[in-house]
């Protein structure tokens, strides 16, 4: 496909409103300033895989343009789900400077927020957002890709996660960004063809058992006695995460919030049985009942 096409292929992925200046870009000319504009819209309105695709294809035709990997990146993270970092490096240690870019795949020990109360070190790939190495003792934003993402599931914004070179630290990141991929719609069951009505229908799948936690995986629940937990209010996020322990001790992956009757929506489709009003059914981290861009909700002090 020609470059004006896969740009244009790209900007019908998005709301229209977001991408008339990039068109205007594409219809001048501009296909790099197209590219980036595109770019920049997707971050305000969340795209899917094939938009990336796109701007990877187009990037890759463009001679000497640096972000093709980046848009590749895009790719496997709207294909997979991502967490962004506050990354800060030991002081002191004799630590390799990482680059900018994709790097890496260090070590990243879970602690108590694994999916159980066994340690877990699990490998992610880093991307390091800025244009200069981070060196020992220095702190950047970047983004992990998990390899194996179900070992990631309990993490919230807030979260605290240990950088390790083998049996040694070398740096911590807070999670700033917590996002996994919606799961695939239900499809209806597809009608019979005429005539097949009385023939049997194959065997249904086995019903998936979710295995009931034991106690001891309990512990990391920051209070065993509030079934719903709420993040903490962080600057310049949009939503608090909330997570649910279902009756048989599974919890529920980390749901993002922006305001109260999502939040009372969440709970009722998760624990219908739980009053999300009641705060002792409920643990805050911090700023009970308020949310990104509202102050507490009436009646609550």
């Amino acid at each position: 496909m020609h470059i004006e096409d896969v740009l244009e292929s790209a900007a019908e992925l998005l709301p229209s409103g977001g991408v008339e200046f990039a068109r205007a870009l594409v219809a001048k000319g501009d296909h790099a300033a197209a590219l980036k504009a595109l770019a920049e819209a997707a971050d305000q309105h969340p795209a899917p895989p094939r938009f990336w695709e796109f701007l990877t294809d187009a990037a890759e035709q463009l001679p000497g343009e640096p972000d093709a990997a980046w848009y590749r990146w895009r790719t496997t993270e709207a294909l997979r789900g991502h967490l962004r970092i506050d990354l800060t490096l030991a002081a002191g240690a004799d630590i390799t400077p990482i680059p900018p870019g994709r790097g890496l795949q260090p070590q990243w020990d879970l602690g108590e927020h694994a999916v159980s109360s066994y340690r877990a070190v699990r490998v992610a790939a880093l991307w390091l957002e800025g244009d200069e190495p981070l060196r020992g003792g220095g702190r950047a934003f970047g983004r992990l890709l998990p390899l194996d993402d179900a070992h990631w599931q309990n993490l919230m914004p807030g979260d605290v996660i240990t950088m390790r070179d083998g049996e040694r630290v070398v740096g911590s990141a807070t999670l700033l960004e917590v996002t996994w991929p919606d799961p695939p719609a239900e499809q209806a069951p597809a009608l019979l063809p005429a005539g097949f009505g009385d023939l049997p229908l194959p065997p249904s799948a086995p019903a998936r058992r979710v295995r009931a936690r034991t106690q001891t995986e309990h512990t990391t629940w920051p209070n065993p006695d509030c079934p719903v937990q709420v993040s903490a209010l962080v600057p310049g996020l949009r939503h608090r995460y909330v997570r649910v322990m279902r009756p048989n001790g599974s919890v529920s992956q980390p749901y993002p919030c922006a305001t109260h009757a999502e939040f009372v929506r969440q709970v009722s489709h998760e624990r219908p049985d739980v009053d999300p009003r009641d705060p002792a059914e409920v643990h805050w981290d911090d700023h009970p009942d308020v949310w990104p861009g509202q102050g507490p909700r009436p009646g609550v002090a």
